[in-house]
Protein backbone atom coordinates (compact mmCIF):
# COMPACT_ATOMS: atom_id res chain seq x y z
CA UNK A 1 0.00 0.00 0.00
CA UNK A 2 1.41 3.53 -1.03
CA UNK A 3 1.81 5.93 1.84
CA UNK A 4 -0.24 9.03 1.97
CA UNK A 5 0.92 12.53 1.27
CA UNK A 6 0.30 13.19 5.45
CA UNK A 7 2.82 9.93 5.81
CA UNK A 8 5.13 10.22 2.78
CA UNK A 9 5.98 14.47 4.34
CA UNK A 10 6.41 12.73 7.72
CA UNK A 11 8.46 10.66 6.71
CA UNK A 12 10.53 12.94 5.12
CA UNK A 13 10.79 15.24 7.62
CA UNK A 14 11.85 12.57 9.82
CA UNK A 15 14.99 11.80 7.12
CA UNK A 16 16.17 15.33 7.43
CA UNK A 17 16.27 14.59 11.05
CA UNK A 18 13.91 17.89 11.20
CA UNK A 19 11.52 17.79 14.36
CA UNK A 20 8.26 19.47 13.98
CA UNK A 21 8.73 22.96 15.28
CA UNK A 22 11.71 23.44 13.02
CA UNK A 23 9.61 22.42 10.33
CA UNK A 24 7.10 25.03 11.02
CA UNK A 25 9.94 27.68 11.88
CA UNK A 26 10.91 26.71 8.64
CA UNK A 27 7.64 26.88 6.53
CA UNK A 28 6.20 30.11 8.34
CA UNK A 29 3.16 28.19 9.69
CA UNK A 30 2.83 27.28 13.23
CA UNK A 31 3.71 23.40 15.45
CA UNK A 32 0.62 22.67 15.89
CA UNK A 33 -0.68 22.50 11.64
CA UNK A 34 2.54 19.98 10.94
CA UNK A 35 1.02 17.85 14.04
CA UNK A 36 -2.59 18.18 12.55
CA UNK A 37 -1.51 17.53 8.87
CA UNK A 38 0.46 14.68 9.91
CA UNK A 39 -1.75 12.85 11.83
CA UNK A 40 -4.13 13.13 8.75
CA UNK A 41 -6.00 16.44 9.28
CA UNK A 42 -7.08 18.87 7.24
CA UNK A 43 -4.79 21.88 6.18
CA UNK A 44 -5.43 24.72 3.72
CA UNK A 45 -3.51 24.01 0.28
CA UNK A 46 -1.21 26.86 0.88
CA UNK A 47 0.16 25.60 4.66
CA UNK A 48 0.91 22.08 2.32
CA UNK A 49 2.65 24.00 0.10
CA UNK A 50 4.38 25.99 2.76
CA UNK A 51 5.67 22.47 4.49
CA UNK A 52 6.33 20.91 0.98
CA UNK A 53 8.76 23.82 0.42
CA UNK A 54 10.52 23.60 4.02
CA UNK A 55 11.01 20.14 3.66
CA UNK A 56 12.34 20.84 -0.49
CA UNK A 57 9.90 18.47 -1.37
CA UNK A 58 8.12 18.97 -4.80
CA UNK A 59 3.97 18.28 -4.71
CA UNK A 60 3.04 17.78 -8.36
CA UNK A 61 -0.52 16.77 -9.86
CA UNK A 62 -0.30 14.11 -11.85
CA UNK A 63 -3.69 12.15 -13.13
CA UNK A 64 -4.22 8.95 -12.13
CA UNK A 65 -3.85 6.66 -15.43
CA UNK A 66 0.18 8.25 -15.67
CA UNK A 67 0.83 7.42 -11.65
CA UNK A 68 2.04 3.78 -12.63
CA UNK A 69 4.34 4.85 -15.11
CA UNK A 70 5.55 7.76 -13.37
CA UNK A 71 6.14 5.44 -10.36
CA UNK A 72 7.95 2.71 -12.87
CA UNK A 73 10.01 5.66 -14.36
CA UNK A 74 10.87 7.31 -10.54
CA UNK A 75 11.82 3.49 -9.48
CA UNK A 76 13.76 2.84 -12.38
CA UNK A 77 16.22 5.93 -12.40
CA UNK A 78 16.59 6.16 -8.93
CA UNK A 79 20.04 5.61 -8.20
CA UNK A 80 21.49 4.64 -4.45
CA UNK A 81 23.10 7.40 -2.50
CA UNK A 82 26.66 7.18 -2.16
CA UNK A 83 28.08 6.01 0.75
CA UNK A 84 29.19 8.01 3.68
CA UNK A 85 32.75 6.82 3.48
CA UNK A 86 33.10 7.53 -0.50
CA UNK A 87 35.29 10.56 -0.42
CA UNK A 88 36.53 10.99 -4.40
CA UNK A 89 34.64 12.28 -6.79
CA UNK A 90 35.45 9.88 -9.48
CA UNK A 91 33.85 6.90 -6.57
CA UNK A 92 31.17 9.17 -6.09
CA UNK A 93 29.85 9.84 -10.14
CA UNK A 94 31.43 6.14 -10.61
CA UNK A 95 34.30 8.14 -13.25
CA UNK A 96 36.70 5.27 -15.06
CA UNK A 97 39.68 7.52 -15.02
CA UNK A 98 41.36 4.10 -16.08
CA UNK A 99 39.88 4.01 -19.58
CA UNK A 100 42.17 4.62 -22.40
CA UNK A 101 41.95 8.56 -24.09
CA UNK A 102 40.33 8.59 -27.24
CA UNK A 103 42.16 9.98 -30.36
CA UNK A 104 39.16 11.70 -31.49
Amino acid sequence: MKPSLHEALRARRLALGVSQVEAARRSGIQQRQVSTFERGGDVTLSTLLKLAQALDVEIIPVPREDTAKLESLLKAKRKPAPSASSHSLLDRYQVNDDAEPSNG
